[in-house]
């Protein structure tokens, strides 16, 4: 239609409407379907663009991959098109984002898509052996300029950036060689943008140009030459304001990265950047000290003159021992030099390996003659994290620890540095057990990494390889001994924190219990529960760490997680209701479960290992009356099942004998259970006997209204706790059949369709599919009916109406009626069991009845048995007639 008639979308605006609409519908196929749509219509009429670029935008980060991917595409479209710059920067970031997707095909794509846009147009002039052309030039300008303001949105993307800028440049790329070219050519338009202010964008400032240029320098140093590193050298020489600091660390991070690697390079110019780095030593923030201490180690492993990190670090060692016999507490001004002390000698305690030097220090300060300089710098630290300093002190003095221990991993398996960490860690304190965390996760990525990088290294040129890993003499045993201690000393406790809150803290811990399972240091069972858990989180970023960490370990210990997945699902669930303060089952816009992902993962396994995990899942809900707990002003056990339930009800099904299982597990526990609550329910809250039943027939043989438990009252004072255990029982298994209803009709299955799988007749191409959803039903409906049986335990006379509902659903209800006339047909809405099917203790879902008679025997609920005879033609007919014209699903 929109190609016949483009005005369409101008003359009916409610077209556009639900089209965007459609862009947040629970279905992943109408969420792709909708964004083909939408491509096609920004080509109709461009000026959409706008209006819909938001909703193009948001789908980048969909959780199904095959939008994600459209989504990519349909993004370098409207970059093509559009000529706006905050455009072009709305659409990289976003790329960007998606380069580090937790699929491999998404995130390839989004790498190419980057490198036809920003450097595929150069590739041509990058060859050139004669000077570029001017409006060549123009765009290199253009180009850097948004490469630019791209890396000024924050770390998460500079880091993106840089990750992409390698990948590019690796040798496995296809067009490595054009790339590096074309990055050689966008540096040396930064550094010309620095140099003149007037060829400058109104906007940015130098400190935008210089920390674009970390970016390339942390890619890949090569990059870069001598004479360019000459421009840089006066923005270290005066540090006065914040400004300034923020732009000499960047510089910093440029020598660091850059020297190296460069052939040669004037050795005034390394003393003069040494000498303004030393002179402001004093006045740099814990960033940017880090910085200058790796990038001195490097000028010192060039110029071979350790002496004045010598003095340096003795200087302020004295201080410490000065104030090691002060009370830190009486004086902020001596807190904040501790303080201060305490930062240097961390960082360049890490960063330069001063353990050649012994002799220096061991004169320096007599009558000290230990026998390790990263011992003796600890040891003058460890006093300030005592829990009698000041908390600033102390997270200092833990932070200068485990920085050291990083680069002596040794230190780690001392028992009193390992008493220190775990203190810090059982105290409760989130400011000390995140600096303690931070250590553990920075170590454990060393550790990740160092296999890699040798790796690297040994693929690289000689220059890259002698020098490249600075600062670099970490031996593997130790740093293998140190990881193993860490984590099977600290593992229960760092569960711990990362299971109390959503917080920096237990992000921090998630990434470290993620770190240790990459390395198999402990069991994966250890830790696999509260992976489960932490992916249902209500912060993002501990949810997307959780899940790809618990992807690792499904895919590499299926068999032996497969035990684990039920304690698993109980700990998520005291994760949502004591953490998270939310104990039910589900998200909304759209309804979606809370253990989508850990179903996801699931659906990564055979076919056998789901529906085994299904029948698992709801044997959680099946309980025992007398047992059930009914603590909480919403009973514990009710709770749970609700949790249970409510996953089940919006799990998002991948085949349609995962449905069919589900639904079939479903029905057995209602057949199951229920019967017997019902006549506890009959016997003990209406007192309903045999006697009773029989005096109660009319002259044709039918119950009447008191017999059949409509309109029901207790005609004698229940005990209160009892009909408090008979409704929450009631309550859990009306719940799962609504749920068993809600998904037959949310995917259009039928009597007949369930009773042929469950007798092994349905073709296998048939359930093997994605089952399809029935358009328009939503969750609205399920969600609301579970909440308003929930709150029936508020009052008597609402939970005696529970009991009576719930003893009208196992005997007369009315679906059950119309789809008994439409069995022939298999057509109709989902059955209930009628009272005679509901006494028998076997699956709902077709299966055998068992052999022998059936007996003639007055039902569960009171309801004599109905003429199951088959109807006549007529009836038939008229049955048909009937549900076309008043058959209503929703």
């Amino acid at each position: 239609m929109l190609e016949k008639d483009p005005s369409l979308l101008e003359r009916a605006r409610n077209v556009k409407i639900l089209l965007l609409r459609c862009t947040t519908d629970v279905s992943p196929m109408v969420r792709d379907s909708a964004l083909m749509l939408i491509g096609k219509c920004i080509q109709q009429k461009p000026a959409l663009e706008q209006e819909c670029l938001k909703h193009v935008l948001s789908l980048s980060n969909d959780p199904t991959v095959a939008v994600r991917k459209r989504s990519i595409k349909l993004l370098k479209e409207v970059f093509n098109r559009n000529k706006s710059k905050e455009v072009g920067i709305i659409i990289a970031e976003y790329l960007l984002q998606r380069t580090r997707d937790e699929d491999k095909g998404v995130s390839e794509l989004a790498c190419q898509i980057l490198e036809e846009l920003w450097f595929s147009p150069f590739w041509k002039c990058s060859e050139a052996t004669t000077e570029i052309a001017v409006h060549d030039r123009l765009a290199l300008k253009e180009q850097m300029e948004l490469v630019i303001s791209t890396a000024r949105k924050g770390d998460s993307v500079c880091s993106a950036l840089v990750s992409l800028l390698r990948n590019l440049l690796s040798s496995g790329t296809k067009a490595a060689s054009s790339n590096f070219k074309v990055c050689q050519m966008l540096v040396s338009a930064a550094f010309e943008s620095m140099i003149d202010p007037e060829a400058r964008v109104e906007g940015l400032e130098q400190k935008h140009i210089v920390q674009s240029l970390t970016v390339f320098a942390r890619a890949d140093p090569r990059l870069f030459h001598s004479e360019q590193l000459q421009y840089l050298q006066p923005y270290i020489s005066n540090l006065t304001n914040s400004e300034d600091s923020n732009l000499l660390r960047s510089v910093v991070v440029v020598f660091r990265c850059v020297l190296p690697v460069l052939p040669s390079v004037q050795q005034n110019l390394l003393r003069e950047i040494q000498s303004a780095l030393f002179k402001n030593v004093q006045k740099l923030g814990k960033t940017e000290l880090n910085e200058v201490a790796a990038c001195l180690w490097t000028i010192n492993t060039i110029l071979n003159n350790p002496e004045r990190l010598v003095k340096l670090v003795v200087s302020v060692i004295k201080h410490l021992l000065n104030y090691k016999t002060k009370d830190m507490n009486q004086s902020e001004k001596d807190t904040k030099s501790a303080k201060r002390c305490v930062q240097i000698v961390g960082a360049f305690g890490k960063h330069c390996q001063l353990e050649g030097e012994l002799r220096g220090f061991q004169e320096a300060l007599a009558p000290w003659h230990g026998t390790s300089v990263s011992g003796m710098i600890i040891n003058s630290i460890k006093p300030f994290a005592s829990s009698m300093q000041p908390l600033s002190l102390r997270v200092d003095a833990l932070n200068s620890i485990g920085l050291i221990c990083q680069s002596s991993p040794h230190h780690f398996n001392q028992a009193d540095i390992s008493d220190v960490f775990q203190n810090a860690l059982l105290e409760g304190q989130p400011d000390v057990q995140n600096i303690v965390l931070t250590n553990f996760r920075d170590f454990f990525a060393m550790q990740e990494n160092q296999a890699s990088s040798k790796t690297e290294l040994s693929q690289a040129d000689g220059p890259v390889a002698a020098n490249g890993k600075l600062g670099g003499s970490m031996k593997a045993s130790e740093g293998d001994g140190a990881s193993a201690l860490i984590a099977q000393r600290f593992l229960q406790n760092i569960l711990s924190i990362a299971l109390a809150s959503q917080d920096a803290t237990a992000l921090t811990a998630t990434e470290v219990i993620a770190s240790i399972n990459r390395q198999g240091l402990v069991h994966p069972k250890e830790s696999g529960p509260a992976l489960v858990a932490l992916e249902t989180s209500a912060n993002p970023a501990i949810a997307t760490v959780a899940f790809q960490a618990h992807g690792d370990v499904h895919q590499q210990h299926e068999s032996m997680f497969e035990r684990e997945y039920m304690r698993a699902i109980v700990e998520a669930y005291k994760y949502q209701k004591d953490v998270v303060k939310d104990p039910l089952g589900f998200r909304t816009e759209p309804h979606t479960s809370k253990l989508h992902s850990t179903f996801e993962i699931i659906k990564s396994s055979k076919g056998k290992y789901q529906k085994k995990f299904i029948s698992n899942f709801c044997a959680k809900i099946e309980f025992d009356v007398d047992k059930l707990n009914l603590s909480g002003p919403v009973p514990a056990s009710l709770q749970l099942s609700r949790f249970l339930i409510e996953n089940l009800a919006f799990f998002d099904y991948g085949r349609v004998d995962e449905l069919l299982h589900a639904l079939t597990c479903m029905e057995r526990i209602v057949a199951n259970t229920g019967p017997g609550v019902a006549h506890s329910i009959n016997t003990e809250v209406f007192h309903v006997r045999v006697d009773t039943i029989l005096g109660g027939l009319d002259e044709e043989g039918r119950g009447t209204e008191q017999t059949t438990g409509q309109g029901s009252v207790a005609t004698a004072e229940v005990e209160p706790r009892r009909l408090h255990r008979l409704t929450t029982a009631s309550i859990i298994l009306s719940c799962l059949w609504d749920t068993r209803t809600y998904l037959r009709r949310l995917y259009g299955l039928s009597s007949t369709q369930q009773a042929k799988e469950g007798k092994g007749n349905g073709k296998v191409k048939d359930v093997n599919k994605a089952p399809s959803r029935t358009p328009g039903i939503s969750g609205d409906k399920i969600v609301a009916g579970i909440a308003e049986r929930v709150e029936s335990l508020g009052s008597h006379e609402s939970m005696i109406r529970q009991c009576s509902a719930f003893v009208e659903l196992l005997s007369i209800d009315q679906e059950f009626r119309v789809a008994a006339e439409g069995d022939e047909e298999g057509v109709g809405p989902p059955r209930t069991p009628s009272g005679d099917e509901a006494g028998s203790p076997v699956p709902m879902s077709g299966g055998s009845r068992g052999a022998g008679k059936r007996k003639r025997s007055v039902s569960v609920a009171g309801t004599p048995h109905k003429k199951r005879g088959r109807p006549s033609l007529g009836r038939r007919k008229s049955s048909r007639k009937s549900m076309d014209k008043d058959e209503e699903w929703e």
